[in-house]
Parts: C-alpha cells; structure tokens; sequence
C-alpha cells in the first residue's frame, strides 16, 4: 500500500475525496434514476424501490470513478491502492478466506447447538449446486472492488487525519452504502452496527497487513456466507433476532462478537508475522 505524499498539504487528499464521493453519488443517482425510468415504463423490477437501485448503482458508479480518479487525478496505479506482488499476497487472501469461513461456521454450529439453527435441504437442487459453486469467485470479484474503493481509496485518502478518523469514517460510509432495510429501529440499527463493525475490521486489517488482500478475503468468505446460507440453513422460529439476526448475518449481536474475535485472530496472526506484510 503506497502512501499518499507527504509533500500535499493533508487536508488535499480529504478534497480529492470528497470529489470522489460527489461524482459517485452523481452518476449512480443519474444510473437509478435511469432504471427507475425502465421500471416504470417497461413494469419490469416492481419489487424494488429506488435505494436498491441506487444501491447496485453505486458499485458500478465507485469503480468507474475510482479508475478515473486514479489516473487523472491521483495519477497512480490501482494496484498501489493495496495488490502487492501476487506471490506473496494470495497467502494473505487464502488466510482471509479460512479465517472468515472458520468464524461462520464455528458461530453456526453455535447456533445449531441452541436449536436456533437448523441445516435443510434447499428443494431446487441444481438452483443450490450453481449458486454454491458459483458464489465463491463472484464474491471474490465483489470483494475486490469494494475493498479498492472502501479499504483502498477512501482509507487510505482519510489517514493524513488520523487513523481512529479514517477507520471510523471509512466504516460509516460502507455501512450506509450496504444498508438493506429501511433505517428504522430496531433493525436498521442493528445492521448498521453490524455493517459498521465489519468495515471497521476490514479496515485495520488493511492497516495491520499493509496490503488489501488480507481484507478480500474476509470479505469474500463473509459476503459467500450471506449470500449462500439460505441455501443449506434456515432459523429456527424461536431464535431471538437480536441475537442471531437473519440471513444478513451482520444484524445479530452474537454475529457482531463473532467479528470482533475474527478481528482479534487477524491481529494476533499479524503481530506473530504469520502474515508478512508484502513491501
């Protein structure tokens, strides 16, 4: 991860974020608005409202103006965001991948011990083959991109503040990008908690490690665990929701203390330099 130079003045990189941000936000309202055109001259997509536009719009929007800030701006590669030399960064992305699927399956035979949990087969068979062989690489693809933006460019463009600043802010803005439900209590807050609290181990991930891969592959196996689990699993009627959450799996407080001890495992793994940060 390269530094952003320390001969600009530290409040410069905050302005080149902030314009980041608003070109982000203006091309992925132009985008939504644009579909909620279709949906409502085509009828095609009722089930969903404008923020899951915008939302999915958003991704597309981030990484376009990513690329375009990067070179014209920033005038740098992508790969300096974080992608060190492969050779030595896959070790960190298999360690993320093994960490993040070990905490989620550990936290579901948990569950499954207090019956709040149970395994059931999904009856589209082939539907549940494709998508649990498929998921794995497209999330990989996903966590890629939004760990550039998030854990790369926004990180890395809020550290000349501070780093408790930049963790904070970094987190915030994820949770609300990935933010499902309508902002309501109890449950939005409670995703949000959850969201927030994951970006905010992804982003010290990222500063322990030097490197993003680290942080792609927590990402990648949390993101497969939420995308698949509704395939091999299902909540028992009487699990309470605050505790285990839904399918989401960041919007229950046992899911919450799961990635604080992932965050833990990731710090100790680094002080031990079991996880060389790559130069």
């Amino acid at each position: 991860m390269v530094p952003i130079t320390t001969k600009r003045h530290r409040l410069l990189p905050l302005r080149d974020l902030l314009g980041y941000a608003a070109c982000t936000v203006i091309l992925a309202a132009m985008l939504s608005g644009y579909a909620v055109v279709l949906q409502s001259a085509f009828g095609i997509w009722r089930d969903l409202v404008w923020w899951n536009f915008f939302r999915r719009c958003a991704s597309i929007a981030g990484i376009s103006m990513l690329l375009a800030f990067m070179r014209h701006v920033d005038q740098r590669s992508v790969r300096s965001l974080g992608l060190g030399p492969w050779r030595a960064g896959r070790r960190q992305l298999l360690m993320g991948l093994v960490v993040g699927l070990t905490g989620i399956m550990i936290l579901a035979l948990i569950y499954v011990a207090m019956n709040f949990l149970r395994f059931y087969h999904y009856p589209d068979t082939t539907k549940a083959v494709v998508t649990l062989l498929g998921a794995l690489p497209a999330m990989v693809l996903v966590a890629v991109f939004e760990e550039l933006i998030f854990r790369g460019y926004v990180l890395q463009h809020l550290l000349p503040l501070s780093r408790a600043v930049a963790i904070v802010l970094s987190s915030a803005a994820y949770a609300l990008v990935h933010l499902r439900t309508q902002l309501v209590w109890p449950s939005g807050a409670f995703e949000l908690t959850g969201l927030f609290i994951l970006g905010a181990v992804l982003a010290m991930s990222v500063l322990w490690t030097k490197q993003l891969y680290m942080a792609i592959g927590l990402h990648a196996s949390l993101a497969y665990a939420a995308r698949v689990n509704k395939m091999v699993v299902e909540f028992a009627g009487n699990a309470p929701r605050w505790l285990v959450g839904t399918s989401r799996l960041v919007n229950g407080i046992a899911a919450w203390l799961a990635l604080v001890v992932i965050g833990c495992l990731v710090a100790h793994l680094a002080r031990r330099q079991q996880i060389p940060q790559i130069p």
